[in-house]
């Protein structure tokens, strides 16, 4: 019989001060960045007052202020269950059906860059993903590190991501201070004077944060200066169907790629689906032939599988499901309209509200000029915040709004705090 002593290791001691440098390893690591947002919804969540008021963080929200589930998407999940698809990976890059799908309803059906096969889709971790890896392609692939022109304001993360991966970033106004409009002039005065090869960054509809929208025929003109001067198209599209209509919002991107110029196009189902935890998008790349198509997806696969290995299933599926059924799909699209018109119809209360029943200083047109969740309200920083801490209206010191987060309940009432905010003259 072997003796005890035999299973026993015996293991070197480690001397005291090597146990305190491996303790010290991470206390010089600073905090990160500050995200106004994780901070904002934090304290949303956490305020328990009856009458509080959450339009700030950008997700469309019930008459009740929760979130709202599509009764598209709880038949798809019935379906899906009933499948039992298991748990498998899918392909880094995606379902095949599920892409087709998804690139349909943002091109088009009969969109000739996409029956030509000169368009390479990846599935993506929501929209956010899909501009992620495309900054990331765009830095690492091209021949010349690109930089990239964003119209100001635009969504906060959009400078940080294009940061995180190496481009530089240009700044012109996307919005006009004087006026509160469009800035049409500078744009296109910023595609005439970049350097060939830069990359301009537009929101394809339902502009965050701002609500306003480039018309079909700027669209145009916008088009043709950036095929004029060599530059690269980067479209980031994450409310479709909550503007005008899916496909009045897909405008831009189609009229782009009748022009035959490069482009890459992010697209989110995070919004028109729901799907916000699901993380589902979809980076579609417009090249100049199948070839190169093919070429950008398969290093779009290797870039992939480099970071996350491949997308979660459970949101493509459901998206898959519904589009795939004609009946499913008309209900889904009966659902967008009818969450369209919930946005426009509280746009319209809260500005009469404001401009004819307070009779708020200020001009609160813009209101009911702009689509989609967002409109930015004309309030400084110190407003914003008498409006979180004494009125429990949640919002960021920006003064961007979240429409949705209006109800008929709280629209009175949020017009009040912010008509007593606007009278302070809080600076």
């Amino acid at each position: 019989m072997r003796s005890s002593k035999c299973l026993i290791r015996e293991f070197p001691s480690i001397p005291p001060f090597e146990l305190y440098s491996i303790g010290k390893m991470f206390e010089n690591i600073p905090m990160g960045p500050a995200d106004p947002f994780f901070y904002l919804k934090k304290k949303a969540d956490e305020d328990n007052h009856p009458d509080k008021v959450d339009i700030g963080v950008g997700i469309y929200r019930s008459e009740q202020g929760t979130y709202q589930e599509l009764a598209v998407v709880k038949k798809a999940k019935k379906i899906l269950d009933q499948l039992d698809l298991g748990h498998d990976y899918g392909l880094t890059t995606g379902d095949d059906r599920f892409l087709k799908l998804a690139a349909e309803v943002i091109f088009g059906n009969d969109n000739e860059a996409l029956v030509s096969g000169r368009i390479a889709s990846v599935q993506t971790l929501s929209g956010t993903g899909a501009n992620h890896i495309a900054a990331i392609f765009l830095a690492r692939l091209l021949d010349t590190k690109p930089a990239v022109y964003l119209g100001t304001p635009t969504w906060n993360n959009m400078k940080p991501l294009c940061d995180h991966a190496g481009l530089e970033t240009v700044e012109y106004p996307y919005i006009d201070p004087q006026t509160s409009k469009f800035s049409f002039q500078p744009c296109i005065d910023a595609i005439r004077t970049a350097p060939a090869g830069s990359v301009f960054v537009l929101q394809g509809c339902c502009h965050n944060p701002t609500g306003k929208d480039i018309t079909p025929e700027q669209w145009q003109l916008f088009g043709e200066k950036i095929k004029a001067h060599g530059h690269l198209a980067f479209i980031d599209i994450a409310y479709q169907g909550l503007g005008d209509g899916l496909d009045e919002d897909a405008a831009g991107v189609r009229i782009l790629s009748r022009l035959g110029i490069d482009m890459v196009v992010c697209q989110s189902f995070s919004k028109n689906f729901a799907l916000y935890g699901e993380r589902c998008g979809v980076l579609h790349i417009v090249t100049g032939s199948a070839e190169a198509a093919k070429n950008t997806k398969d290093q779009l696969r290797s870039l992939i599988r480099r970071e996350y290995s491949s997308s979660p299933a459970y949101g493509s599926r459901l998206v898959t499901i519904v589009l795939e059924n004609p009946e499913l799909r008309r209900e889904w699209v009966e659902e967008l309209t009818s969450m369209k018109a919930r946005l426009h119809q509280n746009r319209h209360r809260l500005y009469k509200e404001l401009s004819t029943v307070l009779k708020t200083p200020g001009n609160w047109k813009h209101i009911v000029e702009e689509k989609g969740l967002f409109s930015c309200l004309a309030l400084n920083p110190a407003q914003c915040n008498a409006l979180i801490d004494n009125y429990h209206v949640h919002l960021p010191v920006s003064g961007r709004i979240n429409v949705a987060g209006l109800s008929t309940n709280n629209i009175e009432r949020t017009a009040r705090a912010i008509d007593a905010v606007v009278r302070s003259n809080l600076s």
